[in-house]
Parts: structure tokens; C-alpha cells; sequence
């Protein structure tokens, strides 16, 4: 009898620590003496902190492909991910092979050839079948340290999120270099609009940035995003259990997790 399959995806502008975190989690799953796999759907990573039980650059090569196309790395990057969902028969033959009860998948590092081209998400939508998915949408604080960056990345969040129809959950990473100050202006950004709207004013955008801002405000509402709006740190552990545990709550109970 096949095992019921859990499936994360990791998603997140580049940068924002997807990589890091599939490890993270690979060793919290593998601690709890779990059945976890990892697949790497990043053909142009040069280097990995794991070592991935599924690999894509073992079928595609990106720079053979740079060479006979003439492409650049954009260009060869978007070519590895058509080239790709060609092989996605292959990769989910391995899945099944393996049969892991847990799946990380490492996206590639820039989400627009993941989330908004027709073969990234045949990919996500192959390798979800039959499987529980949930992904974790990744937020770099580098990003968001204005109130612009901070509703423009969250739109991109929920973006993705219908793209790619996974429920999703929305993190900030690298909590160990984020300051005091920085993080105090994102939770009060979060937990109230009022906040956003007045220091979108501030910033010398008055009418489209304060419409926007609550417009994101509300969606995140609607969607149950705010006060779940959390940090993470996936090189100190920091609120990994609670990154968990939402994703728990999105699979429904998973007792084994805590045994």
C-alpha cells in the first residue's frame, strides 16, 4: 500500500533562504526519526548544504545548455526549467521510488521562472498530485524595511499563492541579522494597518501606496495571513517548531511530529 505523501515547497524571491531552510528541515524531520527527502529543482546551484536524494541537475545540464543555445544565465535558466517539466515523468518516477513520506523541494532561486511560467507550476502540480502540499513563501527582511517593500512583497506572496494554488505560508527569514528597531516595524506593520497606512504617508505616498497598503492588508486578512507573519532563522532554529507546526495545521493533525 503507498504511503501518504507530504510534500513542502519552498518559495521565495532569491536570496531569501530556501536552500538553507531545506536543510533545516530536513534535519528537524530526520531528528524526529521521520522519513524525509529532499529535491533540488535548481539546475544552475553550483553548491548545496545537503546532499539532495533528488537532483534535477542530474538530468539537466545547465551549462551545456548555455553553450549549444548561446543563451545567457537568464535565458539558460529559463530553458533548464522548460527542460525540466519535459523530464517531470523522471523526477516523479524517482519520488515514487523513493516513496519518502516527507518531501522538501528546493525551488529555484528566482520565483518567477517557478511560480509564473506554465512549466513551473506542471512541475509543482505533477509533484503534488496524490501528496498533501503546503509551501512556505520565504520573505528576505532586506526586502521589507520600508513600508513600500513591505506591501509589495507581501502582494508578490499572495501572488504566488494563487499561481501556484498551494497553501502557503509566509515567513520571514534570517531572523538573526534582522535589528530590534526593523523587526518592531514589521509586527506593528502586520498587526495593524493603522501603522502601515501612517508610515506609507510618511514616506511621501499618500493615495495609491495607502489604497495598496490596505488592500494587502486586507487580502492577508481574508486569507488568515496576519498575526502569522513571523520570523524564522533557518541557521540558528529560531521558530522553526512553529514554522512546523503551521504546517501541521495545514495537513491536519500529525501527532508523530512530537512523539
Amino acid at each position: 500500500m503507498t504511503k501518504r505523501k507530504y510534500v513542502i515547497f519552498m518559495l521565495g524571491t532569491a536570496g531569501s533562504g530556501k536552500t538553507v531552510l531545506t536543510k533545516t528541515l530536513y534535519d528537524w524531520f530526520d531528528q524526529k526519526n521521520l522519513d524525509v527527502a529532499t529535491l533540488n529543482l535548481d539546475a544552475g546551484v553550483r553548491k548545496l548544504p545537503y546532499n539532495p536524494d533528488i537532483d534535477v541537475r542530474d538530468l539537466v545540464n545547465i551549462d551545456n545548455l548555455t553553450e549549444k543555445l548561446d543563451l545567457g544565465p537568464n535565458g539558460a535558466m529559463i530553458a533548464s526549467m522548460d527542460l525540466i517539466a519535459t523530464k517531470i515523468d523522471t523526477i516523479k518516477s524517482e519520488i515514487d521510488y523513493i516513496e519518502p513520506e516527507y518531501l522538501l523541494v528546493d525551488t529555484p532561486g528566482q520565483i518567477e521562472l517557478f511560480a509564473y511560467r506554465s512549466s513551473g507550476r506542471l512541475v509543482s502540480s505533477v509533484i503534488a498530485d496524490e501528496s498533501q502540499p503546503a509551501s512556505v513563501f520565504l520573505i528576505d527582511p532586506s526586502l521589507v524595511l520600508r513600508p513600500e517593500g513591505f506591501s509589495s512583497v507581501l502582494l508578490l506572496s499572495i501572488s504566488v499563492a494563487f499561481q501556484l494554488s498551494l497553501p502557503q505560508i509566509v515567513s520571514i527569514s534570517k531572523e538573526d541579522i534582522i535589528e530590534k528597531e526593523q523587526m518592531e516595524n514589521l509586527e506593528n506593520w502586520i498587526d495593524s494597518p493603522e501603522t502601515l497606512l501612517t508610515d506609507l504617508q510618511g514616506s511621501g505616498q499618500v493615495t495609491l501606496s495607502q489604497q495598496l497598503g490596505m488592500s494587502i492588508i486586507e487580502i492577508l486578512e481574508q486569507f488568515k495571513f496576519t498575526g502569522e507573519l513571523f520570523p524564522i532563522s533557518a541557521n540558528t532554529g529560531y521558530n522553526i517548531d512553529t514554522l512546523v507546526g503551521l504546517i501541521e495545521r495545514e495537513w491536519g493533525e500529525r501527532d508523530d511530529f512530537y512523539e
